[in-house]
């Protein structure tokens, strides 16, 4: 009987866990797939490397004041906040794939009677699951495949398409804040370049204005002494002239000073808001990209439409019960020598049977989950990088 003998293996199966940690799966993995998975449209990624390394090498804030400097320490500490959870988040998704592939690990190490006994279970699981499946409704597009995909996650669909439209009207709206925002900076250095442009003029008219009055002074006295004639009165308008000039120019320059400061300050503000919006675009897309490679859709729209064409699907399904029994009494079956061998998540193998069945099958599903598992080791590392370069011009603020 298949449960004698059972703790023969239990050895083998407790360094299962740390052989699939350190990824040595991945490289054998590499020539054996040509990877034939649902394209997808996503955002383009040289937009999005773009955006990573303008967060790395992001504007520094002009500061003013203690006031300003307190408003962006207290922003980049958000932002660091906001890179932790993402972290945590990409960190507990991961924990989950790398237990899906433990459990690929685990059966493939199975003895070969036990193994041939979980293989009769799913053929006779897959002959009754066609069974039923004559009787389908064959006007729907949806595949057996995105079926696969979808019924581990069952439950948790409506919430992921409503995520998944929010997420891509919150990209649209950051997209947006992003353009508003390069322009407003763009204007502001050019409104600052225009004002101290504007002082440089200054300087040179005092210069050019001293000159004039010291030369009209000196032409004042020559006249004086060839012709001994009464100069009182140049003298006044001369000295009335410098007076009045003088103080445009000090009215003029003060208000300058004062502009460029107001203008620092919006700069200031304008470059804070950019970083803080970058960041959210680039956690944004990187969810996006991960969730529409999880369940095979393009986007929310798709989702949404091959989640109605699921659900009809498993409603027709409802209709043929004949093997019902028969049909839970294998999955019974399965689930017990699944578990028996130290699968944790033995339910999802019921609607993975093909993959135990077809090898080929099996290496899809591993390489999917690879793949999904080195898409969240980049997101966790991105997030660890954009992290870094915040504090490191935290630092350097605080160190200026």
């Amino acid at each position: 009987m298949f449960f004698s003998g059972r703790r023969k293996k239990k050895k083998d199966y407790d360094n299962i866990e740390d052989v699939v940690k350190k990824g040595t799966d991945e490289e054998n993995l590499k020539g054996e797939i040509s990877g034939n998975s649902e394209s997808y449209e996503k955002k383009d990624d040289g937009i999005r490397k773009q955006m990573e390394q303008e967060m790395l090498t992001q504007d520094k804030p002009v500061t003013t004041g203690k006031t300003d400097a307190i408003r962006f320490v207290r922003n980049n500490c958000e932002a660091i906040a906001e890179n932790e959870r993402q972290i945590a988040e990409a960190k507990k998704e991961y924990e989950k794939v790398t237990s899906y592939l433990t459990d690929i690990q685990r059966i493939d190490m199975a003895m070969e009677d036990e193994y041939r006994e979980i293989k009769d279970i799913c053929k006779s699981i897959l002959t009754l699951t066609q069974e039923r499946s004559k009787y389908k409704n064959r006007n729907l597009t949806i595949s057996d495949a995105q079926m696969r995909k979808f019924e581990p996650f069952e439950d948790e669909l409506v919430d992921e398409i409503k995520k998944m439209y929010n997420a891509q009207a919150y990209q649209d709206a950051i997209e947006g804040d992003i353009k508003n925002l390069k322009k407003e900076k763009d204007s502001l250095y050019s409104q600052r370049k225009e004002i101290i442009a504007k002082q440089n003029a200054l300087k040179g008219m005092t210069k050019v204005l001293a000159v004039l009055i010291i030369s009209l002074i000196v032409l004042l006295i020559v006249i004086y002494y060839a012709t001994k004639t009464d100069m009182t009165l140049p003298y006044l308008g001369v000295v009335a002239l410098a007076g009045v000039s003088a103080a445009m120019l000090v009215f003029e320059s003060s208000k300058n000073r004062r502009d460029i400061i107001l203008v620092e300050r919006k700069i200031n503000k304008a470059i804070t808001l950019l970083n803080k919006v970058k960041i959210k675009y680039i956690n944004n897309i990187n969810v996006l990209d991960y969730n529409c490679n999880k369940f095979g859709v393009k986007n929310a729209k798709d989702f949404e439409e091959k989640w109605n064409e699921y659900c009809k699907m498993r409603e027709y399904e409802k209709k043929f019960r004949e093997n019902t029994e028969m049909l839970n009494a294998n999955n019974e079956n399965l689930v017990i020598m699944l578990k028996e061998l130290g699968v944790k998540d033995a339910d999802i193998w019921i609607s993975r049977c093909e993959a135990i069945v077809d090898s080929r099958e099996m290496v899809e599903i591993r390489h999917e989950l690879n793949q999904r598992r080195q898409m969240l080791r980049e997101r966790i590392e991105n997030n660890e990088k954009l992290k870094e370069g915040i504090i490191s011009q935290l630092d350097a603020m605080i160190n200026a």
